[in-house]
């Protein structure tokens, strides 16, 4: 029969220890796409049709994941509005452009042609599962 000091020893060998992680590191809820330009062809351009390149996607099929999220394009303005200098233009994934992962979005205002090259944010949610 063991004793009470052995049954003591036998519970904290069996505990296991829990990996920490870093808690001030927060979570990304959204990935970077390039624009690359507006939808277009030999004689015209769709200014309502943005054509992104998104980080780490590199055919359709890994691109029809990203079909419904929203994406914002962030700049920063002059003048105060709503107490900020940010300002924020948003939009919806509709397709995939091409066989090597460019989708097309279309957002509620026109982006600037200044924008293209610069980066924005496509979140990952609404999730369509």
């Amino acid at each position: 029969m063991k004793g009470q000091a052995d049954q003591k020893k036998e519970a904290t060998k069996t505990v296991k220890k829990v990996k920490t992680t870093n808690k001030s590191a927060p979570v990304r809820l959204w990935v970077k796409a390039a624009f690359t330009g507006f939808r277009r062809s030999k004689v015209q351009q769709n200014e309502n049709q943005a054509l992104l390149k998104i980080q780490h996607v590199e055919d359709v099929a890994s691109s029809r994941f990203y079909w419904g999220k929203r994406v914002a394009y962030i700049y920063k303005a002059h003048t105060l509005k709503n107490n900020t200098k940010f300002r924020t233009i948003w939009g919806r994934i509709s397709k995939s452009h091409g066989a090597n992962g460019v989708v097309i979005a279309r957002f509620g205002r026109n982006l600037p042609p200044r924008a293209i090259g610069s980066t924005l944010r496509v979140f990952l949610y609404p999730n369509r599962a």
